[in-house]
């Protein structure tokens, strides 16, 4: 099947995952699609253990489905950029190199597309933690501001159209982690309405947990989703609907700032000087961007982070510094 008439085109980013890659692969060659149907992108980012190596040996055993890349170590943002640009199917599908994936994936998600008829297709899955698992599930959005609201920011859960992401020139953002949020947040920027997002109700991909994982590493670099929002805002201000969207932007950025990156990130510095700097980095973003958010109307909303959020004030904000 020529390249032209492939559904699905699979960017997997590999960085020294050897003990996970085969696993996250063979998932991947195990679907209920004909594998005539679809590709396999394994970018090879300049791993320094065998992952590289397993790439090969998988290109070499499944040449019309899996294409090995090597190039020099960019980072996750970069590696997502280079397969995207080379994909060539109707819909690109990032998958992370230490998860796996349902063998009826594929196949459920593309038949929710109504073939390129959606622009996003998203699915529900399961975080996989070393004693436990949890279900992440949504069984539909009402409309883009509810998406805002309550999206899953990460990308390995969607399918895109790729023909509408070169038209829109939405990339992940170079040397950045939390490099899923900017992308997420420019391309809701860029839908016209809810209906061109679809939503798989099954549990499609198993969300590894893991210490050494990016997402539980490099607290230092926290800096990094002030100037992720920063562009975010900037971003949605040269499209002119920054006033249209001002409530959900501002409620989910404040929900993340005064929540996961200030509980689970900002608190575990060590070094005192440093929280404080970014502490007052922090606080007085929040005041730039956002100098009325305790107006905010979802705040008015019955649940247990709005009433976090409620009483966070100048005063409270303070015992971080001291924590």
């Amino acid at each position: 099947m020529s390249n032209e008439q492939l559904k699905i085109s699979v960017v997997v980013p590999v960085y020294n995952v050897e003990d996970y890659l085969k696993k996250c692969v063979e998932s991947l060659l195990n679907q209920t699609m004909s594998q005539t149907d679809y590709n396999v992108i394994l970018v090879d980012d300049g791993s320094i253990d065998s992952s590289g190596k397993i790439c090969d040996e998988f290109q070499k055993s499944h040449p019309s489905v899996i294409t090995a890349m090597h190039k020099k170590n960019g980072g996750l943002s970069d590696a997502r950029n280079y397969g995207m640009k080379r994909a060539k199917g109707k819909y690109i599908l990032f998958i992370d190199s230490d998860d796996y994936v349902e063998p009826q994936m594929f196949e459920r998600m593309y038949a929710l597309s109504q073939n390129g008829n959606k622009k996003i297709v998203e699915c529900n899955f399961i975080w996989e933690f070393e004693d436990k698992s949890k279900n992440d599930i949504k069984l539909s959005y009402k409309s883009l501001k509810d998406y805002l609201v309550e999206g899953r920011v990460v990308a390995w859960n969607k399918l895109y159209l790729r023909e509408w992401l070169n038209e829109i020139h939405v990339e992940f953002p170079f040397g950045k982690l939390y490099e899923d949020q900017p992308f997420f947040f420019k391309l809701v920027a860029c839908l016209n309405d809810i209906s061109e997002v679809a939503v798989d109700q099954w549990c499609e991909v198993y969300y590894i947990q893991r210490s050494s994982s990016i997402s539980n590493s490099e607290t230092d670099k926290i800096t990094d989703i002030i100037a992720d929002y920063s562009d975010i805002l900037n971003f949605y201000s040269e499209k002119n609907c920054l006033d249209t969207y001002h409530d959900e932007l501002e409620y989910r950025f404040i929900r993340n700032l005064l929540g996961n990156v200030l509980i689970r990130k900002v608190i575990k510095i060590q070094d005192k000087a440093v929280r404080a700097q970014i502490l007052d980095l922090l606080w007085k973003k929040i005041q730039i961007w956002f100098p009325k958010w305790k107006k905010n109307k979802y705040l008015k909303q019955k649940k247990i982070t709005n009433v976090y959020l409620k009483i966070m004030n100048h005063w409270l904000y303070k015992a971080f510094y001291v924590f």
